[in-house]
């Protein structure tokens, strides 16, 4: 079993466009998305994904989740809108059914979070969470993450309308909730 100290970051390479397609490709993994899910991925898509993904000069990047000892990334995270007068947005997906459940993602978002305020000096992070995701918000709110407020009947999900939440984290909150790690 993997220890929080196996998870660690790193930039695309163009070689994880496999385990891209597959996350993509994964339901469970892109159910609860902003966007609408895709009916299909292709080979090229997650090529061209994965290009964008690898550039450092962009305002979103992206980063792949990898546990030490796997030579596929699991997942990834990832920081829309950075550098600008507005906080940047929290990605993440975790593309593997097995890595659920581990703290894994949580870790993931920790350290992206750190990046934000570390490296790209945020004034805040902040992410938009579908109501009923219960584990996206239960691992924010363990980093100290408060609920700033719902968009009521605001994403269609298979016909049927479901609350957006906002939640949103300051570097001090962030740092005083992760002081152990």
């Amino acid at each position: 079993m993997p220890t929080l100290d196996d998870i660690s970051l790193r930039p695309f390479r163009p070689d994880d466009a496999p385990a891209v397609r597959e996350w993509f490709s994964n339901p469970n993994a892109t159910g609860d998305l902003m966007d609408e899910a895709r009916e299909d991925f292709s080979d090229a898509d997650a090529e061209a994904w994965v290009e964008r993904a690898m550039k450092t000069d962009a305002k979103d990047r992206k980063w792949a989740i990898v546990m030490a000892g796997e030579a596929r990334p699991v997942g990834f995270t990832a920081l829309y809108g950075i550098e600008s007068s507005t906080p940047p947005e929290l990605g993440c997906v975790l593309g593997a059914n097995a890595a659920r459940g581990m703290g894994l993602g949580r870790e993931a978002e920790r350290l992206t979070i750190a990046k934000a305020f570390d490296e790209f000096g945020a004034h805040k992070v902040y992410g938009r969470i579908p109501a009923t995701n219960e584990g996206a918000k239960r691992a924010v709110a363990s980093l100290g993450w408060q609920h700033e407020g719902t968009l009521r009947s605001h994403i269609s999900r298979g016909g049927q309308l479901v609350d957006l939440e906002m939640w949103g984290v300051l570097p001090e909150e962030f740092r005083a909730a992760t002081a152990d790690r």
